[in-house]
């Protein structure tokens, strides 16, 4: 009854599907095998243990783990709130997981600077996904994702989520202002198709992206999308642009839901102005897909730019880390704060990730023992 009602506030708290499947996963596989039966109310760290000692046998990871005790502790935190446990029993105290080292100064999700890609290596995959997948490509199973090559970009030099990068539509691109408007997620939950839902957390943000980006590659893209020829002038693609934002938002106030907008106005996914498609579906591509794709243009590169090779051990999201790092912070100079904006992220988040205590006074000692 405790895991049924977990699930039932996790809806209602509006978790998105592919946390439910995670949830219900790890309710099911781990949590009532082990210890279903035993009343909330006798509920003690010895059965804790019991459930993180099975977990630990599937779980290899530590994050899978750490996920695994945190489920625990929601399921504790709601049993208390529902008065089915005593808040005098806590059935987690001593319950201890193996923690991962972490570099002096760091938290437990920082990521480390190896597992950050350079910008050569984000170039390069990009490059190799325009040969690839581009009009001049000879495997079809490829050239179903013709802008392959602008969305790394998008995800290396702007930091967007992958669902993020899915979602992007033509009406989402502000090319006068040089920035686009992430505003939902393309969700996927297993066995139902495909629908635009909100961004994480809720947060709309803004994402800057290079200017060659923006109108050597998705300009022609929007024009399209528009009923426009591909190279229509900037301010053709702009008035068209806000005639369908002003079309969305007038369809909106007929609406008895007062939060609809022009950007969250709902059209179904085939009738969408998608930048990003699986041309055989027409909607956004599912991540088996996409990920699949990636794999072989990694190989690619691995093959026929070896100096540029993709590391196996750094993957697709890790795009997102450096246009953090390498991108907004380094070479644009931004201050954290402005990075975790762009992300759509908590400071503290940002922080957490990418900044390890100490780290700018050991740079600045080693620079000055080098010549001792």
């Amino acid at each position: 009854m405790l895991g049924e009602e977990y699930l039932k506030d996790s809806i209602e708290r509006g978790k998105q599907p592919r946390t439910m499947e995670q949830r219900i996963s790890r309710l099911n596989a781990h949590i009532l095998p082990t210890i279903g039966d035993v009343p909330v109310t006798k509920w003690r760290v010895e059965h804790s243990r019991a459930v993180m000692e099975k977990g630990g046998k599937t779980l290899f990871s530590q994050r899978g783990r750490e996920d695994l005790r945190g489920q625990l502790s929601a399921l504790r935190k709601l049993a208390w709130r529902l008065g089915w446990l005593d808040r005098s029993v806590d059935p987690l105290d001593g319950l201890e997981i193996g923690r991962a080292n972490v570099l002096h100064g760091a938290t437990a999700q920082y990521v480390d600077p190896r597992l950050r890609p350079e910008t050569r290596q984000v170039r390069a995959m990009a490059a190799a996904a325009d040969k690839l997948c581009g009009p001049e490509g000879t495997d079809p199973l490829m050239t179903r994702l013709p802008l392959f090559g602008t969305k790394i970009r998008v995800a290396g030099f702007g930091g967007l989520r992958l669902g993020e990068q899915n979602a992007l539509r033509a009406i989402d691109v502000f090319f006068d202002l040089g920035y686009v408007h992430v505003n939902g997620a393309w969700i996927t939950p297993r066995g139902a198709p495909g629908f635009r839902g909100p961004v994480k957390n809720h947060s709309l943000h803004e994402v800057p992206l290079p200017r060659s980006l923006m109108r050597g590659e998705l300009l022609p893209r929007v024009a399209v999308l528009l009923g426009l020829p591909a190279d229509a002038a900037m301010q053709r693609v702009l008035n068209a642009q806000e005639e369908e934002r002003q079309r969305r938002a007038s369809l909106a106030l007929r609406e008895k839901d007062r939060n609809l907008a022009w950007w969250n106005y709902p059209v179904p996914p085939e009738e969408e102005q998608w930048l990003f498609v699986d041309t055989v579906t027409g909607v956004p591509v599912k991540p088996e897909m996409h990920n699949e794709r990636w794999h072989r243009v990694r190989r690619w590169v691995d093959e026929n730019d070896p100096d540029n090779a993709w590391p196996k051990t750094i993957v697709y999201r890790n795009l997102r880390h450096h246009a953090a790092t390498k991108w907004f912070h380094d070479e644009l100079g931004e201050p954290w704060e402005v990075v975790a904006q762009y992300l759509g992220d908590k400071l503290t988040t940002v922080l957490n990730h990418y900044v390890r205590a100490g780290e700018d006074a050991l740079r600045a000692s080693v620079s000055k023992l080098a010549d001792r």
